[in-house]
């Protein structure tokens, strides 16, 4: 049986009796020069034949596609909500996001396919770009030509080294920062240990968490005494590192993990040795992943706001892609908030 054929412009004319041109304008929104009459008896015919407007077509004749390109995974599901606060906003200004990322989404394995997939995304003239911190520094002087050539950028949880050229949606590192440093050190904390992933380009987030928090620890307990490691690779093993450090004779009674992955790691390797959390060691995460409340004991970490993160990423692109916003690049911080559970107390000593 043979399918029905997508209604054309001429059809909805001659069924609603006016004019191609009539039909058309009518059919665009732009009905102010006809009847309420004409205009509701074209909307009628067109909704009872199922036409659609032809974006495509009209692509072609505006030079705008509508269409925003999204470089980031679902990581994990702060990355998740993020891409979810970025569709919202999207879809809502009538946008299309079209989602493309490297490697197998838990980690940014980049073989040749980044530059592949941004061209995928200039090739179908997208009028803006999204990205991650990962691609962000990978692709920093492509995506300076790239906005060079009138596609703006915004960058999530990173900025690039020239800041002027890309908005940057950043959660509040210093606030974070601030909350799990006065929490060690209200629950009688003086040994502190930080835990950090491998230091690398992306990762500037990484660096302001970590300044932050060690500027707050020392500002309000300049007798506090602070140690920092961090992964030697990429990857590489932070159990076997944790175990190092939770076997130190001075071993540190609170740690601040700067991720609820290190978070976890750091909880198999007191398991292995025997150490209690929080009874022997207190320890503090970041992002609220949504394993961390399924922790045992459930994780004390500072909660990020990924939806609120993809909106403001969402509406910065949208404005600079309409042109509401044309001034200098911004920085937009998005505020994150401490949920305490068991994973912290007092020292016992």
């Amino acid at each position: 049986m043979k399918k029905p054929s997508m209604p054309q412009l001429k059809d909805i004319a001659s069924a609603a009796g006016v004019s191609m041109a009539t039909a058309s304008i009518i059919l665009r929104n732009g009905n102010g020069r006809f009847a309420e009459e004409t205009r509701q008896r074209v909307l009628e015919v067109a909704k009872r034949l199922g036409w659609r407007q032809n974006l495509l077509v009209q692509s072609i004749q505006t030079g705008k596609t509508r269409t925003i390109g999204v470089l980031i995974p679902p990581f994990d599901s702060y990355w998740t909500n993020v891409l979810t606060g970025i569709h919202q906003v999207l879809t809502e200004a009538d946008y299309m996001p079209i989602t493309l990322w490297v490697g197998d989404g838990e980690r940014f394995a980049d073989d040749g396919q980044g530059l592949e997939q941004i061209h995928k995304l200039v090739d179908r003239r997208v009028e803006g770009i999204l990205v991650w911190p990962d691609f962000a520094a990978s692709y920093k002087d492509y995506f300076r030509e790239l906005i060079e050539r009138g596609i703006p950028l915004v960058v999530v949880d990173h900025a690039l080294e020239d800041c002027r050229l890309a908005d940057s949606v950043q959660t509040d590192e210093e606030l974070g920062g601030r909350l799990v440093a006065e929490h060690l050190l209200n629950l009688g904390h003086r040994n502190i240990g930080c835990l950090t992933e491998f230091e690398k380009d992306a990762r500037s987030w990484q660096l302001r968490r970590q300044r932050y928090f060690e500027f707050a620890l020392r500002t309000m307990a300049p007798d506090v005494q602070y140690r920092v490691w961090h992964l030697k690779e990429e990857g590489g093993n932070a159990i076997q590192l944790a175990k190092e450090i939770l076997q130190m004779k001075d071993r540190p009674t609170a740690i601040f993990a700067e991720t609820d992955h290190l978070a976890y790691d750091l909880y198999l390797a007191a398991a292995d040795l025997g150490v209690r959390i929080p009874e022997d060691l207190s320890v503090v995460g970041f992002s609220d992943l949504d394993f961390s409340r399924q922790m045992r004991p459930p994780l004390t970490t500072v909660r990020q706001n990924g939806i609120e993160v993809g909106k403001c990423a969402g509406r910065a692109i949208v404005q600079r892609v309409e042109k509401e916003v044309t001034g200098p690049a911004a920085t937009i911080r998005v505020s994150c908030e401490l949920i305490v559970r068991n994973s912290t107390a007092k020292p016992s000593c």
